[in-house]
């Protein structure tokens, strides 16, 4: 969905529904490999070729769910501890609703990210986990699945995406990365969706590049990533997930995810955000912040995004800025994420070399139902800065 589809849904869905939306389930609920009850084979492992099939779904049915009959037949006594794969299985819950924020990242480890055990365990490769991705840069990265049973084979339906991403263009109703993603297949290059968007569909009735896996045989396939400078640098997660073939079942997939930086060494940052209030009000409430532009200041613009629960048009708040010594109006349009602002070039504290000093204030001409949130940032030669907050009525800013 591009930016101005999206919004044009802002304008007319209201916030209480929006809100609703970016809070639905982007990822499957049961984050660990399936729990089959053989334990790896103790062979060598055989790897197959680098890329994935040319979509036909392997004839090779999906195995049945794993049973207790593995177990062995004389109860173990009750002090003694559970199996660490038994254990695991206890912990998890038989159901959870597909209801479930997107962004879930995994906890910093050192090296790719794998997901093990029995069943499909799966290993991204080219990228470390924290890594950074220059925005606008071809990133190559490969995903390996690997079948750690002892016996039986597994069909496969690769499947790779951004979750939610903090620094996408909109990030209030549907936090999408821009930017493209492709996996290398027999016959090329091909294009896939890039995020995950807000529903399951990006797993359920996959068979796209599906594959068959005999016990111990692993597959490696080739991806590359560019996401473009309409996002913000943040923090984004890559998924991968292997799920059965045609399957409408997510909750016990494998998947992987691997954590990484999005960075943009042309962007401006922003630093030393001041304000006179803790929050947004009718009174009128000071802040200012700093911005180091890499390239200068010929083309920085300081950005103001302003929003809340309930939903704001330009009528109902005014912000100015501090211009020759004065306050002037600053023109705040409707967008995805609220009320957006970019002041003009040619500001007064704008001609400081290589760093800008912005003051500006905002009033709300009636009290606010809810909490107004202030982001500021900065846009540079066609690069954004990452946003940061204003006011912070917890004072945790």
């Amino acid at each position: 969905m591009n930016a101005s589809v999206i919004a044009r849904i802002a304008k007319i869905v209201p916030l209480a529904v929006v809100t609703a939306v970016g809070i639905a389930a982007c990822g499957p609920t049961n984050g660990e490999a399936s729990v089959a009850a053989s334990a790896p084979a103790s062979t060598p492992a055989v790897t197959s070729s680098a890329t994935p099939g040319a979509g036909a779904v392997p004839t090779v049915p999906a195995p049945a769910a794993p049973t207790t009959e593995a177990a062995p037949t004389t109860p173990a006594p009750a002090a003694a501890a559970p199996a660490a794969g038994a254990a695991k299985a206890e912990a998890k819950p038989v159901a959870k609703a597909p209801a479930k924020p997107a962004a879930k990242p995994a906890a910093p480890k050192a090296g790719p990210a794998e997901s093990g055990g029995s069943g499909i365990g799966i290993t991204f490769g080219g990228l470390d986990e924290g890594g950074q991705i220059e925005l606008n840069g071809l990133v190559s990265f490969s995903v390996t699945w690997k079948n750690n049973d002892a016996t039986g084979t597994r069909s496969v339906a690769p499947v790779v995406a951004t979750q939610q991403y903090e620094g996408a263009p909109c990030s209030r109703i549907i936090a999408t990365a821009d930017g493209t993603l492709e996996r290398k297949d027999a016959s090329g290059w091909k294009k896939l969706e890039l995020s995950q968007g807000t529903g399951m569909d990006y797993v359920i009735n996959r068979k796209d590049g599906a594959f068959t896996l005999a016990a111990g045989e692993s597959r490696t396939i080739e991806y590359r990533m560019r996401l473009s400078t309409a996002n913000r640098p943040g923090r984004i997660t890559i998924e991968a997930d292997a799920p059965v073939p045609n399957s409408t079942d997510y909750q016990g997939i494998a998947k992987a995810e691997l954590n990484a930086t999005v960075v943009d060494h042309k962007s401006p940052v922003v630093s030393g955000v001041t304000t006179s209030s803790p929050k947004v009000g009718t009174t009128p409430a000071d802040f200012g912040f700093v911005v180091d532009a890499p390239q200068g200041t010929a083309d920085l613009h300081p950005v103001v995004a302003v929003s809340s629960a309930s939903w704001l048009t330009p009528d109902d708040v005014t912000l100015e800025v501090m211009a020759g010594g004065a306050w002037k109006p600053v023109e705040l349009r409707e967008a995805c994420d609220g009320l957006t602002a970019v002041a003009p070039t040619g500001l007064e504290v704008n001609r400081r070399g290589d760093s800008a000093e912005y003051s500006f204030r905002i009033t709300m001409k009636k009290a606010p139902q809810y909490d107004v949130e202030v982001q500021v940032g900065a846009q540079a030669n066609g690069h954004q800065a990452a946003r940061r907050p204003a006011f912070d009525p917890q004072g945790r800013r």
